[in-house]
């Protein structure tokens, strides 16, 4: 939606709207008719410009820090500590896009989510046979200092689901991620080639890589040649690197000649 409308346009709408009513109105710059115009315009293209920050708060997605609160508490959200807003808002749309459900894999993500300490969540139904649910989680580095769950998030999370989750289940569990330290070694020629670069981006690659994600060769080369690279010799990892539903993969020594 927009509302907005310049100066300019505002005025000479103005200034329009007085000589269909005046022909012979003096509205050249400096006149009485034109200050007042101004004025007016002025006047109205502070509300269009209000206004247009009206519209943008009624959405939790270009709503400002303060009013994105508002919309996820009323959904009974509370900003986690260290949490962006960009983080914040994911959080409340995947609430909005996938409201409560009596305790589908989504709500049992949602729960996990929701405690301090906890980024990543994954829930495995039947994990441990008719009945059960396992979920995986992965702690926020910035909040606990790493990215593995000590046994106090553990419980936490334990705690939280156990008094929100449905209790006709008979077993539930809360379980670490593993991790997989993966190396990344290639040979890049070309002039542009900057090597310093490339080893930064494939670094920030593999650590964005959530739970489960493989880790694409295809992808390490784009990042080289991206990074300036003509030729690219990727000797490891040697093909795709997957990871099951329990496993993140990460960054090992990068090496990048």
């Amino acid at each position: 939606m927009v509302f907005q409308k310049d100066f300019d346009e505002l005025l000479n709408s103005i200034l329009t709207d007085y000589v269909n009513q005046f022909p012979d109105v003096d509205i050249s710059q400096g006149s009485l008719v034109f200050v007042r115009s101004a004025c007016l315009a002025s006047a109205l293209w502070g509300l269009y410009k209000y206004q247009d920050y009206i519209a943008q708060q009624i959405f939790p997605d270009t709503a400002d820090t303060d009013n994105l609160e508002h919309h996820a508490l009323v959904r009974g959200l509370t900003r986690k500590p260290g949490e962006s807003d960009a983080q914040l808002l994911a959080r409340l749309l995947d609430y909005i896009r996938r409201p409560p459900a009596g305790g589908n894999k989504y709500d049992y993500v949602k729960w996990a989510t929701s405690v301090d300490g906890v980024k990543e969540a994954y829930c495995i139904p039947l994990g441990q046979g008719l009945g059960t649910v396992d979920v995986v989680i992965v702690a926020d580095q910035a909040v606990t200092g790493s990215e593995i769950p000590n046994d106090e998030l553990k419980d936490a999370v334990r705690a939280y689901i156990d008094d929100v989750r449905p209790v006709t289940y008979e077993a539930f569990r809360v379980l670490s991620s593993t991790f997989i330290i993966q190396d990344v070694t290639m040979t890049v020629t070309g002039a542009g080639a900057d090597r310093e670069r490339i080893a930064s981006d494939i670094t920030d690659y593999l650590a964005s890589l959530s739970t489960g994600e493989a880790l694409f060769t295809a992808r390490l080369i784009q990042i080289a040649v991206t990074g300036g690279a003509e030729t690219v010799d990727l000797t490891v990892p040697a093909d795709t690197v997957t990871a099951d539903v329990t496993t993140i993969i990460r960054p090992g020594v990068i090496r990048v000649a």
